[in-house]
């Protein structure tokens, strides 16, 4: 699973990106892993798809973008 992390907000009101991945079932897997460490995390389709195919973006509230940057870096090569 590729994904990339971005600290930019905006498009979801107070939720920012923690990661973009290529599918809705990217997307369940990460949010998953990130629930089970306590953060809570949604997804919703991105407005400017990544060049490399990325088109849903899991978002987290913005205390919790830190810590979800680290679950995600821990659990991903």
């Amino acid at each position: 699973m590729k994904f990339s992390s971005s600290a930019r907000g905006g498009e979801y009101g107070l939720l920012v990106a923690a990661a973009t991945v290529t599918d809705d079932r990217a997307a369940d897997v990460v949010r998953k892993l990130l629930r089970r460490n306590g953060i809570r995390a949604t997804s919703g389709p991105s407005r400017r798809p990544a060049t490399w195919g990325g088109r849903v973006q899991v978002l987290v509230f913005p205390e919790d973008a830190v810590r979800a940057y680290e679950v995600l870096c821990r659990n991903t090569r």
